[in-house]
């Protein structure tokens, strides 16, 4: 069905079936939604430690307790 046709069902549906039909799209949206916000927080933190040389993952994993224990 193309998103057209579905437009044009919308009003036949009974207002019942139209709310859960915007149940299921607001489901769907606030799961892509999420996976796009892990998506783009992982990439802004890409770079935001400044080095001279690559870190290791040994590196980062030190950082990562120095941080959380001070």
């Amino acid at each position: 069905m193309t998103l057209q046709e579905m437009l044009r069902e919308i009003p036949r549906l009974t207002t019942r079936e139209q709310l859960l039909l915007l149940e299921a799209v607001s489901r769907s949206l606030r799961a892509d939604l999420d996976a796009y916000d892990m998506q783009g927080s992982a990439e802004r933190l890409l770079g935001m430690i400044k080095t001279d040389e690559e870190l290791t993952d040994e590196d980062v994993e030190r950082i990562r307790f120095e941080h959380l224990t001070a």
